[in-house]
């Protein structure tokens, strides 16, 4: 179990006046930038100017909190996030907190997508840096804001790559795909090349699937595609928790070859990226107020040392590079 700093407690203490959302229906990232700051020992200066930074944009939590008896009854609603985080509380105070994401995860798992990944990449930084209330805060988030994409399960002998490939055919010269990253996902899902179709090779695990989404991130440098990296990442930290394992990475696979499908052909290259190693990456990453730079950052750092594969660092440092352009321009 890992130990915060009382720089970063005290920062995601003040965070909490903030809720889940913002703007039309964007996710608030401040806790997860700051876990992951941390995690990298970015010093009290930097962590100050990414809480500004990112606070400035955020909204107020609603004051209108419901009393929640069952979470179930909330999937889905888009709102309560005060009630259902009080009704975590409570039940990790009665059950303990292993209990109660044991028990929820498998509930939640079939809506992976949900904000676009994030309420997964929020609750596992929470459980990875063992915050109790930001766990809550999370699954309360995830609860609120659950979707599933309602595909079937039916499995067919092909790889990741090949299955992507032909979905990819199936859904061209598609109606324009519009809204946030989980509408367009949505309609993807409802596309007739894709609903209906077997989407699951029948041999599946996570390795393959963190490859495929790095690879697709590595070859074109897009926003919904460094999502799924980051979900992958976050995956694996949950899986103690999932029941079913084997079960719930098909609904990762799912919602990752999805997000792919809305990702519009580009015949534009990735710049190169600089020549970084780890250390570096990690120093300049640990200075920067982005919060996906940040949340990218780290965990391409803890994907590269689960597969060891060299593309996450050049992910990292390309991510860092753009960034630095974007400043000087």
């Amino acid at each position: 179990m890992e130990i915060l700093s009382d720089t970063c407690r005290a920062l995601l203490e003040r965070s909490k006046r903030f809720g889940p959302l913002y703007g039309d229906r964007l996710a608030n990232h401040l806790p997860m930038t700051l876990i992951a700051l941390d995690r990298m020992g970015a010093p009290v200066d930097s962590m100050a100017r990414a809480f500004d930074a990112n606070a400035r944009q955020l909204q107020a939590r609603d004051a209108d909190i419901s009393p929640v008896a069952d979470g179930a009854d909330w999937l889905g609603k888009g709102r309560n996030a005060g009630g259902l985080e009080r009704y975590f509380q409570a039940c990790a105070r009665r059950d303990g907190r292993d209990a109660v994401l044991r028990d929820w995860l498998p509930r939640l798992l079939p809506g992976v997508a949900a904000s676009a990944f994030h309420c997964l990449i929020r609750l596992a930084y929470a459980i990875d840096a063992g915050d109790h209330d930001e766990a809550c805060a999370a699954l309360a988030y995830w609860v609120m804001e659950y979707v599933s994409l309602d595909l079937p399960p039916d499995t067919v002998d092909d790889t990741p790559a090949a299955l992507a490939a032909r979905l990819a055919v199936a859904v061209a010269g598609h109606a324009p795909w519009d809204g946030i990253i989980i509408d367009r996902m949505r309609q993807a899902a409802r596309h007739p090349g894709v609903a209906g179709t077997a989407i699951q090779p029948r041999g599946l695990d996570l390795r393959q699937v963190a490859q495929f989404a790095l690879g697709a991130y590595h070859a074109r440098e897009d926003f919904t595609l460094l999502h799924t990296v980051t979900a992958c990442h976050a995956f694996r930290l949950l899986l103690p928790y999932l029941g079913e394992p084997g079960r719930a990475l098909r609904y990762l696979w799912e919602a990752v070859v999805v997000a792919t499908l809305t990702v519009e052909p580009s015949a534009a290259m990735p710049a190169a990226a600089p020549d970084l190693d780890w250390q570096a990456c990690m120093a300049q990453a640990a200075r920067a107020t982005d919060a996906h730079v940040v949340k990218l950052c780290w965990s391409a750092h803890c994907e590269h040392l689960a597969y060891g594969d060299a593309r996450y660092l050049a992910i990292a440092a390309r991510k860092l590079a753009s960034q630095s352009i974007k400043r000087t321009m």
